[in-house]
């Protein structure tokens, strides 16, 4: 069997041309030899990534800048309407629906959810109205409760237009933003009822059952007034559905 002999003359850096180095120094001369091999492909992933941190960068300041024309367009048209308060309706969406098309802003779109889904509502589009604060409910990243809020609303209006279905979904998912925030119990209590009476409503009789006893099941040291009212409007239909057996 042949044995590899090196040429003669050869020395260790022929065979490596880093074995005078050592930890740090050592690891940096590879790195710099590597990127010295392959200027190409490093100077267009550099190219790349710039591109990238730009366009991000760009993106987000014209978000901003679109926001912020929207906003004063928005204090604009309501001192607009402050001044005229016999304002159609109808001429009141198309005002603020053409602020939202004028502006690629969706926290535009958020902040003026409440605002047109009482519009809508008033207008007798339930539909509409509920759309605009399910979207917000969806998008917003505020507090829990605030997302609850929205979605009891939508889930209101969804009830006025008489789709009993996407109500009880949207109590539904009021009741499920709210489980574990205590500082809202009253709210909790109001989105279970909610939710209780609607899946009553719509043949759910067991899962209402369920939901309608979480209401009672609710302790407040001090119960406001209102709070006593969902929980007697709670046990009512408690004992009508056993009435129905």
């Amino acid at each position: 069997m042949k044995r590899f002999e090196p040429k003669t003359g050869a020395s260790i850096q022929d065979i490596d041309p880093y074995a005078g180095l050592s930890g740090a120094e050592r690891i940096f001369a590879i790195f710099f030899s590597k990127i010295g091999e392959n200027k190409k492909q490093v100077l267009f992933g550099i190219g790349v990534l710039f591109l990238t941190v730009v366009a991000v960068v760009s993106w987000n300041e014209y978000r901003a800048e679109q926001f912020r024309k929207g906003t004063l367009a928005i204090e604009k048209l309501e001192k607009e309407l402050s001044l005229s308060p016999m304002t159609d309706i109808n001429d009141k969406i198309k005002k603020y629906e053409s602020i939202l098309s004028s502006y690629n802003s969706s926290s535009l779109e958020i902040r003026l959810a409440k605002t047109l889904g009482d519009l809508y509502a008033k207008n007798g589009d339930y539909t509409k109205a509920a759309e605009k604060l399910e979207f917000a409910g969806k998008k917003i990243d505020e507090l829990p409760e605030v997302k609850a809020y929205y979605f009891y609303i939508a889930g209101n209006y969804r009830e006025s237009g008489n789709q009993l279905a996407e109500a009880e979904s949207d109590y539904a998912v009021s009741v499920s933003l709210l489980s574990n925030r205590k500082n809202v119990a009253g709210f909790y209590a109001w989105s279970l009822y909610q939710a209780g009476r609607l899946k009553l409503a719509n043949g759910k009789k067991e899962e209402a059952i369920e939901l309608l006893k979480k209401v009672l099941d609710q302790e407040i040291p001090s119960p406001s007034e209102d709070f006593k009212a969902v929980r007697e409007l709670a046990a009512y239909l408690l004992l009508k559905s056993s009435q129905a057996n």
